[in-house]
């Protein structure tokens, strides 16, 4: 499947201006979602991502050079065809996903803390 590169076109001011506040919004919830595990940070920096290479070349080149970016992006461009009833769902089971595999990461943490304290 083929996914469009997109090349940012200059935008007006008071866009790039919106669009850097929802990047910090969305870098801010990131973290947070880092933090705790019941909120998908992941999702939150990936977001964040997508709307930077809509507003720098340079992000944009940077971010379709990755693999784990574009496999992201062919899920954002299979879910264009879906109704908004089918993508709400789709995004609620990709943020279930999300969290599922973050309290997956933070257990084993734990386990493999709980390992090494007892081995002292």
């Amino acid at each position: 499947m083929h996914l469009p590169h997109p090349s940012p076109r200059s935008l007006p001011l008071l866009y790039r201006i919106g669009g850097l506040l929802l990047v910090a919004a969305l870098l801010l919830l990131g973290v947070i979602g880092l933090i705790l595990p019941v909120i998908p940070g992941i999702v939150f920096l990936f977001l964040a991502l997508y709307v930077l290479t809509r507003l720098s070349r340079r992000v944009a080149a940077y971010a379709h050079s990755k693999p784990w970016f574009r496999q992201y992006l062919r899920h954002l461009h299979l879910a264009k065809g879906l109704s908004l009833g089918a993508r709400i769902r789709y995004g609620a089971l990709l943020t279930a996903r999300g969290i599922v595999d973050g309290l997956g990461s933070a257990w084993n943490w734990l386990r493999a803390v709980g390992s090494r304290g007892m081995r002292r």
